[in-house]
């Protein structure tokens, strides 16, 4: 087969205090088919959960949905200190290490969004630190002829290209699929995908192969040989999120903010914020 379907699995409800929400994907249950993705989930933050933490050797990604209510302030040790306004992302590329914060513009806004860590490979973990964003008049936009709308949030897709192009290719795609059209979305050879339903109900078809989502609902798509194409159509409309990259096949060993592919660069990382070599970064005033 050119491109395999995983079973379907549904996010799962999670909290953080009285200010966190989130419906959590457990990318465990995908197996390598979730690779380079390595945590997923669709927030909701109404009031200051985190204090600075240092990441090091993938990206953390923030993606605040169209609709949300506020935007999400980022800080970090680098010296920026911004808001990403809905429609808009913050992509961190840690590498080597770096210190950040994110919270409600204003406190008690509610900010929804999706949370995303995307592993970096051996060869990129100990890269300077990168910050990349786009605000949502940023975001380049493609009308299907059925009339779905298609955010290409990160890299490409068809003739539109995301001014957010991280180190290592990956593809994130925010799209309204109108009723009763049907998409073609590409899967190059060596490649992984993660599907998930934000809203709505749609049917995903590949290789004779038809799962169907509903809200809050995912799966893993790959294609280990060969290209291939993921078709997507929605029977009354559906908001779905795809987020692909290009399989590691690395060994990985996480602690904490740190995923390394040997327990020797997590210490050496661990070193590295202790001596402030990933910067110091200031919690905010209460």
């Amino acid at each position: 087969m050119t491109i395999l379907l995983s079973s379907v699995h549904k996010a799962e409800a999670m909290t953080l205090g009285s200010g966190f929400s989130a419906r959590h994907i457990e990318l465990s249950l995908l197996g390598g088919a979730a690779d380079p993705i390595v945590a997923f989930d669709d927030y909701r933050m109404r009031t200051v959960t985190f204090a600075p933490h240092p990441h090091a050797g993938f990206s953390a990604v923030s993606y605040v949905f169209e609709d949300s209510s506020g935007g999400l302030r980022n800080r970090d040790s680098l010296g920026n200190d911004f808001v990403v306004g809905p429609g808009g992302i913050v992509w961190t590329q840690a590498g080597a290490g770096v210190q950040h914060d994110e919270l409600p513009d204003e406190d008690g806004r509610e900010v929804r969004g999706l949370q995303i860590f995307i592993n970096l490979s051996a060869a990129a973990k100990e890269t300077p630190p990168q910050i990349h964003r786009a605000s949502g008049a940023e975001i380049p936009e493609e009308i299907t002829g059925g009339g779905s709308r298609i955010r290409v949030v990160v890299g490409d897709h068809g003739a539109s290209s995301s001014k957010v192009q991280p180190v290592e290719p990956v593809r994130l795609l925010d799209m309204a699929v109108a009723a009763n059209d049907v998409i073609d979305v590409p899967l190059e050879s060596g490649h992984n995908l993660v599907a998930y339903c934000v809203s709505g109900g749609a049917r995903l078809s590949a290789s004779g192969t038809m799962r169907d989502l509903g809200q809050g609902d995912y799966l893993a798509a790959s294609a280990p040989e060969r290209n291939g194409v993921l078709q997507i159509a929605s029977p009354s409309g559906a908001q779905l999120v795809l987020l692909s990259g290009k399989a590691l096949n690395e060994p990985v060993v996480q602690y904490g903010p740190f995923i390394m592919t040997s327990g020797a660069q997590v210490r050496a990382a661990a070193a590295r914020y202790q001596s402030g070599a990933m910067g110091r970064l200031e919690p905010l005033p209460h």
